[in-house]
């Protein structure tokens, strides 16, 4: 058997991918470039390097993973689907490409998915892709890492069509040598993969509510609810995720 080069492999892999409609094709790269951005914000963090600047107040910080993990996810997905508009949350800045960041490969889970029928004939022009670096990023300045996230949308004509959250921090109490990181997707029409569902007790009421953004109408809310248990949770990935499960 030849030992074709591994370029040549990854090459070839590619080419037998293109047949797959675009909304799949994006998605399945969205998967890739978040589980890439997430080993960013973890380095970023291990460095205690995290660059931390104000944006508009000490409510509002941005760091050095913010910007490179952006820079990972919009430059990776621009230079695949470079007729799809892509808008990240941070401002672009002038810092040549880091080539170490950038990502081509495609999720093998969610190509093998059939697109929904709808959604099989999008065209470039009419997606626009949202991107949320570090979801959680106070929580991240201060050691929260659990509630970290890294975010992208898909939408299609203005609609909601497609999601991809990464945990970077998942199991990182697990202690030496353990796995970090999971990754969870989702298409209308289709559903979501990569998470495991909890069954709820039954004879208990729980709220998922934010930890540091709350206010008179939201804890008014919350005791209206009479709940048996309030989780106190940051970012908005975060807690999208608290409530699949």
């Amino acid at each position: 058997m030849f030992n074709l080069p591994r370029l040549l492999l990854h090459s070839v892999a590619m080419a037998g991918n293109t047949g797959a409609p675009l909304l799949l094709r994006l998605v399945a790269a969205s998967v890739s470039v978040a589980e890439k951005a997430g080993t960013i914000v973890r380095s970023v963090f291990d460095s205690g390097e995290l660059g931390v600047v104000e944006k508009d107040g000490k409510n509002d910080l941005q760091t050095q993973a913010d910007r490179s993990a952006q820079e990972c996810i919009v430059q990776s997905l621009s230079r695949q689907f470079p007729k799809v508009t892509i808008i990240g949350e941070e401002e672009p800045t002038d810092e040549t490409v880091d080539e170490s960041h950038l990502v081509t490969g495609l999720s093998e889970e969610v190509l093998k998915a059939v697109c929904p029928q709808d959604l099989q004939s999008v065209k470039d022009e009419d997606v626009v892709v949202w991107v949320d670096p570090l979801d959680g990023t106070k929580e991240y300045t201060q050691g929260f890492l659990d509630h970290v996230t890294v975010l992208i949308g898909v939408a299609v004509k203005g609609k909601a069509v497609a999601g991809v959250i990464n945990q970077p921090y998942y199991n990182y109490k697990a202690g030496p040598g353990a796995t970090l990181g999971r990754t969870m997707w989702g298409i209308v029409g289709l559903g979501a993969f990569g998470v495991e569902r909890l069954v709820p007790p039954a004879d208990k009421r729980i709220v998922t509510t934010t930890r540091s953004h709350s206010n008179k109408l939201v804890t008014d809310s919350i005791e209206a609810m009479q709940p048996d248990e309030v989780l106190r949770v940051g970012g908005a990935g975060h807690k999208v995720w608290r409530q699949c499960r």
